[in-house]
């Protein structure tokens, strides 16, 4: 622990704990899919492609467009610090298969929810939710690891194993999941060369639709500082992804489907 505690010993005048980065990354989350199921599919779509074209024709229509466009530019905040957390919740971690198990729970009960809120449906293999980038993931870092030490070109290696499994299993957040992951853990030594990677990952990755908003995430991370916080929120993150899913698409169903 003593070795990935020392990047965070310099103290700075703006300081963020873990606690304080889970509620950026829950709240930012929240209003990237309040965009997603509130305006998108529950205004302007409707999961009906005809639906669309017929609102998007009336003025009232480039409002909600627009609030669209906004929620989810700020929801790109959100990824990349539960991308840290969770590296940083792997370096940290004394029990590695709970850990895994916890995620691998939470993978499963998040695919539902997920799926009503993508694609209106209870179960569709189209995409799966994020929760199995990170696993994919997990068990990359698992022999990252192991082979550290002796042959440091195998991060690279099984890092690219990592993103072309789950391309082709079309996890959510694939490609620049596991990008943010290697970056995370490979420089989890070196707070400014890890902000600086994260930065330019995050801002190239929404540049050309969310004007490169990703890259403020960095800023978060850059300046965690290794504490708990002084309210821990021990389960709520994980309670949270499925939960706020299934939320936003009852009152999406009961307000606009329903009826």
């Amino acid at each position: 622990m003593a070795k990935i505690d020392y990047i965070y010993e310099k103290k700075s005048k703006i300081r963020f704990s873990r606690s304080l980065l889970q509620i950026v990354a829950m709240f930012t989350m929240l209003v990237d899919h309040i965009g997603v199921m509130l305006i998108m599919n529950g205004k302007l779509y409707g999961y009906q492609e005809k639906l669309y074209r017929y609102v998007m024709t009336l003025d009232e229509a480039k409002v909600y467009e627009i609030l669209y466009i906004i929620c989810r530019t700020v929801g790109r905040v959100s990824f990349p610090i539960f991308a840290f957390l969770f590296v940083e919740g792997f370096l940290r971690s004394q029990n590695l298969f709970k850990y895994f198990m916890r995620l691998l729970f939470l993978a499963i009960i998040s695919e539902v929810p997920y799926d009503l809120m993508v694609f209106n449906k209870i179960l569709d293999y189209r995409t799966q939710n994020v929760i199995w980038t990170y696993l994919i993931n997990f068990i990359i870092l698992i022999f990252i690891k192991k082979t550290y030490d002796m042959y440091p070109i195998f991060q690279l290696v099984f890092s690219i194993i990592g993103g072309v499994i789950c391309y082709f299993l079309k996890t959510d957040y694939a490609v620049e999941g596991t990008i943010l992951i290697f970056i995370f853990y490979s420089f989890k030594l070196d707070r400014n060369l890890r902000t600086l990677f994260a930065g330019i990952t995050t801002f190239l990755y929404t540049i050309s639709k969310r004007y490169g908003f990703g890259a403020i995430s960095a800023f978060f991370i850059h300046f965690y500082d290794g504490t708990k916080g002084a309210i821990e929120l021990k389960k709520i993150p994980y309670i949270f992804y499925p939960l706020h899913m299934f939320i936003l698409y009852l009152i999406v169903y009961f307000s606009y489907y329903n009826n």
